[in-house]
């Protein structure tokens, strides 16, 4: 599937610089800005998650979702671009199982968390309120919106039912079931 990539030019508009949180300045490089539209088995919008790329290098990222359970939910940037659910030989259905499984693009092999050696698309758990509100800004140096290995363009984000350990044991952090997916691409204006 070919993504088409959003490059917005100096003096962006007011509604997309408000969006991602950064003003263009003169003689700087503009800011490339992703999105995924994050959604619930049932095909509900819980919200948005962002992804700047920085003139540095890596990703800034910003998620806002509401109408999850409270508590701390495992995130992470998943291979394919896909949140269509997947059936296996038995008939089983795994919610967004076309995302298959966390984006490793170092091929570690390892599930290790954020700053951890494992996979690159492990991401910090997502921490949400009584009231059903996630919300959370990070930046990753594991990552980018640039072709390349790491580039996560086209690729998808998962929100997992249960907190992420950050280990091997069991499978995946124990993060458990997928409950809201957002495939990344073009921003919407």
């Amino acid at each position: 599937m070919q993504m088409n990539r959003i490059v917005p030019a100096l003096g962006a508009s007011a509604a997309l610089v408000a969006v991602v949180g950064l003003a263009a300045q003169p003689g700087r490089a503009a800011v490339t800005t992703y999105a995924a539209y994050i959604q619930d088995a049932s095909g509900k919008q819980l919200g948005v998650a962002t992804f700047v790329g920085v003139d540095t290098g890596g990703v800034q990222v910003r998620i806002d979702v509401t109408g999850l359970p409270p508590g701390l939910h495992g995130l992470h940037i998943h291979e394919n671009g896909s949140c269509n659910p997947l059936r296996d030989t038995t008939g089983k259905v795994t919610p967004f199982g076309a995302a298959g499984g966390h984006f490793d693009p170092q091929g570690t092999g390892h599930h290790l968390g954020p700053d951890g050696a494992g996979h690159g698309g492990d991401f910090p758990n997502l921490v949400v309120d009584e009231a059903g509100h996630g919300r959370t800004t990070f930046y990753t140096r594991r990552l980018s919106v640039l072709s390349g290995p790491t580039d996560i363009v086209g690729r998808s984000i998962i929100i997992h039912a249960n907190e992420d350990n950050y280990t091997d044991t069991p499978p995946n952090g124990g993060s458990g079931v997928r409950e809201a997916c957002g495939e990344i691409g073009a921003l919407h204006g």
